[in-house]
């Protein structure tokens, strides 16, 4: 009877959890408004989420998820905070094509992208932007081409390279590669490239 089922219908309303109840409908709700790079983390913490704990015994023995995520999400903007720090300043394909052009030269973003021998990175909201300590008046540092080449993405995050360039390493006299590839001549480039060459061996084992 039309009644009946519409008791039906209005008994099942009543028992769904409500969005502002159930934390998993308030995620729903919220992912259409959320940043594109807060969606993307929260799809990779879900996949090493299911690797380590793939039955959710673990975190269901926490009482107070809350203070895990907000744990989590100090430690996530803290490091983003540092990683700036520390790389300084960037550029973005439009501040690179300008930087690159002679004058009276255009050059395109297209041909920025596709340029090699540059260190780009992709930040957590999809966009490209270039570190500005790899250029010096206006052209990149010598050697970086070769440099990038042996420490390619499929052995380490470019964001991991952009570190390296930045610090200090012990084999190259306390400096960091980056400067010795711009201060030290070709003895020093090749200093450079026999530091990277032994890290990617190491990682490659």
């Amino acid at each position: 009877m039309p009644s009946q089922r519409a008791g039906v219908v209005v008994a099942r309303a009543r028992t769904r959890p409500t969005v502002a109840d159930d934390p998993v409908a308030r995620l729903t709700a919220a992912l259409p408004t959320l940043p594109r790079s807060h969606v993307s983390l929260m799809a990779e913490m879900l996949r090493e989420l299911t690797r380590r704990d793939p039955e959710g015994t673990v975190l269901a023995r926490s009482d107070d998820l809350q203070r895990l995520a907000e744990q989590a999400a100090d430690r996530i903007v803290d490091a983003a905070d540092v990683w700036v720090e520390h790389l300084g300043e960037f550029y973005d394909t439009s501040g690179v094509a300008e930087l690159l052009a002679r004058p009276g030269e255009r050059i395109s973003r297209q041909a920025v992208h596709k340029r090699k021998g540059l260190l780009a990175l992709t930040t957590g909201d999809g966009k490209t932007v270039y570190p500005a300590f790899q250029f010096r008046a206006r052209r990149p540092a010598p050697g970086l081409a070769e440099v990038l080449a042996l420490l390619p993405e499929r052995l380490v995050s470019a964001w991991t390279v952009a570190s390296w360039l930045r610090t200090p390493d012990v084999d190259l006299d306390g400096q960091a590669p980056i400067d010795v590839l711009f201060e030290s001549g070709p003895e020093g480039r090749a200093a450079v490239l026999t530091a990277a060459r032994d890290w990617a061996a190491a990682l490659s084992r």
